[in-house]
């Protein structure tokens, strides 16, 4: 096909008008980019007050350059370049009057400045610009709390908590201040969420205020606790720490359940035909806690259980002595009540001066010894059925189960090797505590 090519006719004057219309246009546009690009430019870098001054004449229509030149005049502290500041963040507010982080600064530094009345205002307006954002309410919230304001202060600080839950410690503070640690008030400030009532008793446990914490625990439904596990989490290992036992199982054996893990039970030995696996990754803080030991190798022995499919072994080849107390369960149990403790255990060339025995320790401040086995004998032993019987302190609430090593009582120290196997631990109550 023949090309075919179009001319205009611009002879006539009204069409040249309209071809050079827009080329003005385009050179005006490009024109005051340039000049805006190069005022922001100047705005950014920014390093004294000729600079912003002339940052905002190249761009005077730049918000951003009134708002570096308003903080670069209130930064000089003097009065007559405090007002000017008011006047630039004023500026760079009718430039940009949907810009909440415009009226955020300008609210905050006009409090600063003295008029806490016309910060209070521009806060506002950034909270109305951006309603669900933390930053406007939470300064907001500051602001009517130094003014003594304190039921506005928590709205807007109980919503910036919402926001963002990380500025939630910072609010319990506060109305842990204010309301000198009455909790029904300080919940009342900082909101009734799920989520605040959590974070709330995890505040509490700081404050050693436990039995207040596990209340307002409990005061949320089944779902809210699950949803908030993280903080059910931290309520049961204070309790663990503080060696309230009898609480920690209870708060455990609920997040178990939940789970769909192995949920521990009073007076019982968790696991303890080891068909459920152990390790050190597990999270849980009661069953079987093992902590790695070279050179000793402990595992889950899948085909040489004596009454189930498994077993624990534990497999040892070291030349130099060492203690071996790496594996244990914490067992809650009834004070001063009476127990027998059962298990069975084998042994396959197993040579030491020291073999392993199992004691039963108090798990309270004592850390004493209740009761222990006798220590393996050497060789290769069939399973055998071992009893140790022991009687729950008056004051403690849990023992630990504990795989331990007989005393080293050769000055050459006592080297160890060979296989052990354990199975089939059970505890039951026999009695009340016999008198010594």
């Amino acid at each position: 096909m023949a090309e075919q090519i179009s001319y205009i006719n611009v002879r006539p004057v009204w069409r040249r008008a309209l071809l050079i219309v827009p080329a003005a246009l385009a050179l005006w546009g490009a024109w005051y980019g340039t000049l805006w690009g190069m005022g922001r430019t100047m705005a950014e870098f920014t390093p004294d007050l000729k600079t912003a001054e002339a940052a905002v004449r190249v761009a005077p229509g730049d918000p951003y350059a009134h708002l570096k030149l308003a903080r670069v005049n209130f930064r000089t502290l003097l009065p007559e370049r405090t007002v000017e500041a008011m006047r630039e963040y004023e500026l760079a507010a009718s430039l940009a009057p949907n810009d909440y982080l415009v009226w955020l600064e300008m609210g905050r530094v006009r409090e600063s400045a003295g008029d806490a009345e016309g910060g209070e205002r521009a806060l506002r307006r950034a909270t109305e610009l951006a309603p669900n954002y933390a930053l406007p309410r939470w300064y907001l919230g500051n602001l009517l709390l130094r003014a003594g304001r304190d039921r506005e202060a928590f709205e807007e600080l109980s919503r910036a908590g919402d926001a963002d839950p990380a500025l939630r410690p910072q609010v319990f503070n506060f109305a842990w201040r204010i309301y000198e640690g009455d909790i029904p008030r300080v919940l009342e400030a900082v909101g009734r969420s799920p989520q605040a009532r959590a974070q709330l008793a995890t505040y509490l446990l700081y404050h050693q205020r436990l039995d207040e914490a596990v209340q307002l625990w409990k005061s949320l439904s089944a779902d809210e606790r699950h949803e908030q596990q993280a903080a059910g989490q931290q309520i049961t290992a204070a309790f663990f720490d503080a060696r309230r036992f009898r609480t920690a199982l209870e708060l455990y054996r609920e997040q178990a359940t939940a789970e769909g893990a192995p949920v521990p039970t009073a007076g019982k030995v968790l696991n303890g035909g080891f068909e459920e696996d152990i390790g050190p990754s597990s999270p849980y803080i009661f069953g079987w806690r093992v902590v790695p030991a070279p050179p000793t190798q402990i595992a889950i022995d899948p085909r040489a259980g004596r009454s189930g499919a498994r077993s624990l072994r534990i497999s040892f080849s070291s030349v130099a002595s060492f203690d071996h107390k790496n594996v244990a369960q914490l067992v809650v149990v009834e004070p001063g009540a009476r127990y027998r403790l059962t298990y069975s255990v084998r042994s396959d060339g197993l040579q030491s001066a020291s073999t392993l025995l199992v004691d039963v320790v108090d798990a309270g401040e004592s850390g004493t010894v209740l009761a222990q086995s006798p220590p393996l004998a050497i060789g290769t032993n069939d399973w055998q059925q071992q009893v140790v019987e022991f009687s729950a302190p008056p004051r403690s609430e849990a023992v630990f189960v504990r795989l331990n090593r007989a005393p080293c009582m050769s000055a050459a120290g006592c080297p160890i090797f060979g296989k052990v196997w354990y199975d089939d631990f059970n505890l039951e109550r026999i009695g009340a505590a016999v008198a010594r």
